[in-house]
């Protein structure tokens, strides 16, 4: 008599079906194949590199520079928006900005159609740092896709538009991974556990001696 399968054996063949769809072996999903690592490494160099120009010069963390490049793009821009285009959490969009209007090359400005709100600018200062940064950018842009032909740059934006919209619809929000682990069939973390209140022992009573 055959035994049913399981329910675990049947999403670990939906796993594999995904996987084979994909095109995709283990070994594509060794660590120095997978994506995230290896664009983490790209970014990290291409941002040393920037930050080798200019870090000395202007005195300019990464995330200051990631902040004044959505700005000088968006501008006006409200912090919120700055956090979500830079994938920052809005404590450290904070301090960046902070660090920027301190440097007199950000204002912020009271939103005159919501005071709870204020928008973020360049000064006239800022915009002469942005845009001399941002020269740099592009030419370090240019310098490391020119190994790429005209086809081969076409296909390679579309790639990423097309990663970078799986990665919205997977990867938003903090509870984004409970979705990934009950389709992939995953155990889910343990909960944590509540601290436990320290335990306080009375002093103790010393003996009075006559």
């Amino acid at each position: 008599m055959k035994r049913g399968r399981t329910g675990r054996a049947m999403r670990a063949e939906e796993h594999m079906s995904i996987k084979s769809a994909a095109g995709l072996t283990e070994e594509d999903l060794d660590l120095e194949h997978r994506t995230a690592y290896r664009f983490a490494i790209l970014a990290d160099g291409s941002m040393r590199c920037l930050a080798g120009m200019f870090g000395p010069k202007f005195g300019l963390t990464v995330a200051g520079w990631k902040i004044m490049a959505i700005i000088g793009r968006y501008e006006p821009i409200f912090p919120v928006d700055a956090a979500h285009h830079a994938t920052m959490d809005a404590d450290k969009v904070t301090r960046a900005v902070d660090q920027l209007v301190n440097a007199g090359w950000v204002t912020r400005t009271v939103d005159s159609e919501d005071r709870r709100r204020v928008a973020l600018n360049l000064t006239k200062k800022g915009r002469a740092i942005y845009e001399e940064i941002d020269h740099a950018r592009r030419v370090i842009e240019r310098r490391f896709l020119s190994v790429l032909d005209t086809r081969e740059l076409k296909s390679f934006y579309q790639v990423m538009d097309k990663l970078e919209a799986q990665g919205r619809k997977i990867f938003t929000g903090k509870t984004a991974w409970k979705a990934i682990a009950e389709a992939e069939g995953l155990a889910a973390p343990p909960a944590r556990a509540p601290r436990a209140a320290a335990k306080t022992t009375a002093p103790r009573k010393r003996k009075v001696t006559d």
